[in-house]
């Protein structure tokens, strides 16, 4: 199974509101269930039913034309995954069978973020020259084309986290950030304060997608994807100890904390998304039962 979907940004508006919902359609459209909450900025695993297809409706207050709902992966037994981006307050469903196709719209249980403040930076890694932004620009552009194309074969049902020596977090994902007095948006994943050299091991299964050098932002950079849409990426780290096309176990060294690009201190950056929405690390390993 490939899965390319380039219509996935950060704008699309989401939503679910109970820890397991089964809703029922008029016939023949069948049960669809969800396992976790619909909160933002957090994975929904769900079932589908035999059959049943699901299609995501990108919602956005921006968009003044219909935009093409966007196939959402599912496993042979029915299991998929959505990612909630921060701040949604929607998701719209499409789900079809047969010919037979209803859309359902949810509301997405809303969190509180913290605020963190960050100083010290070089002043051109916070306000970048013209120069370093078409540079940070066509990274961005390059970790999007990859987390486009998801073709691992493994369910993403389990999770540990990437450097089980050190969990103390330094900055969680989500929070609203002030660097060097400049209001950013949240937090893109979590920070795990640990010395230089310390293992990053691989937290589910995948192949790798992506290695880079020197991102200006993330400095030597690993990008894996878990399968269904799921990928994680790893920053800052110090060494590289994985290739791309590489398939990894969960445990399998990928690299050793640094502090490359923009860092003040030894730390791990890591995220995790579906496709190019950020979802919160710690929640999926509560999720999955670490």
């Amino acid at each position: 199974m490939i899965c390319n979907y380039k219509g996935i940004t950060k704008n699309i508006f989401l939503s679910l509101f109970v820890i397991t919902i089964d809703f029922f359609l008029f016939s023949p459209v069948q049960a669809l269930t969800f396992q976790t909450p619909i909160i933002e900025g957090q994975l929904v695993y769900g079932q589908a039913a035999p059959g049943e297809q699901i299609n995501l409706i990108p919602a956005s207050v921006n968009h003044t034309q219909p935009v093409d709902p966007i196939p959402v992966p599912i496993a042979p037994d029915g299991r998929f995954v959505i990612g909630i981006p921060q701040d949604s307050r929607h998701l719209i469903l499409e789900i079809q069978v047969d010919n037979q196709r209803i859309s359902h719209t949810f509301p997405v249980q809303k969190r509180v973020w913290r605020e963190e403040v960050v100083n010290g930076l070089p002043s051109h890694k916070v306000t970048p020259s013209p120069r370093e932004q078409e540079r940070i620009t066509a990274e961005s552009l390059l970790m999007r084309r990859k987390r486009q194309v998801s073709d691992f074969k493994t369910f993403p049902d389990k999770w540990s986290r990437p450097v089980p020596a050190f969990k103390r977090i330094s900055s969680t994902f989500g929070s609203r950030r002030l660097l060097n007095g400049i209001k950013t948006q949240g937090h893109s994943g979590t920070d795990y304060a640990a010395p230089i050299g310390t293992s990053v091991i691989a937290p589910a299964s995948g192949v790798v997608t992506l290695t880079h050098p020197d991102m200006f932002y993330s400095g030597k950079t690993v990008l894996i994807d878990h399968g269904y849409g799921v990928f994680s990426s790893y920053s800052h780290l110090n060494e590289i100890t994985v290739r791309e096309n590489q398939h990894v176990k969960p445990g399998d060294k990928i690299g050793e904390i640094g502090m490359t690009g923009r860092a003040t201190g030894p730390h791990l950056h890591f995220t995790v998304t579906w496709f190019d929405i950020r979802v919160d690390p710690e929640a999926l390993f509560q999720i999955t039962k670490e």
